[in-house]
């Protein structure tokens, strides 16, 4: 047996562990539901899908192909170039607001939160300056 798509082999056997762990726990704690069998399904059907995958030459060099198309990889790019400019604007209305309310009602840990929340805001532009300052100097 010969793994021809080490990044699907790992995920499913990632997606197997996980659906395992669920399913064990579940057990364990007497609360398996619909929820949870339809969860642990999931993972398991998911899992084996990617491991058959990784096991097939054919459907390996597919995905590597897929994986290496410029136009997947431009839809990936602008997918999380939306989701970090996304995050970063709720995490701005999430500081106003806490701000906000921390200035209402005079609770102290609501201002603590915002101001945590801050630094991470401020966080988040010194990296993605920094970034472009890393790739700008490599191009």
């Amino acid at each position: 047996m010969k793994i021809y798509h080490n990044k699907n082999f790992w995920a499913g056997v990632g997606m197997l562990v996980l659906s395992l762990l669920n399913l064990m726990l579940s057990l364990w704690r007497q609360d398996f539901d619909l929820s949870a069998g339809i969860l642990v399904g999931a993972l398991f059907l998911l899992g084996i899908s990617s491991l058959l995958r990784s096991l097939s030459p054919k459907l390996a060099c597919e995905d590597k192909i897929e994986e290496q198309d410029e136009r997947n990889i431009l839809v990936k790019l602008k997918t999380s170039t939306s989701a970090f400019r996304w995050t970063r604007l709720v995490s701005f209305g999430l500081l106003i607001l806490l701000l906000v309310a921390g200035a209402v009602t005079g609770e102290k840990s609501l201002i603590a939160i915002g101001v945590g929340l801050a630094f991470s805001i401020t966080i988040s532009f010194f990296a993605e300056f920094f970034s472009a300052l890393y790739h700008e100097s490599k191009n």
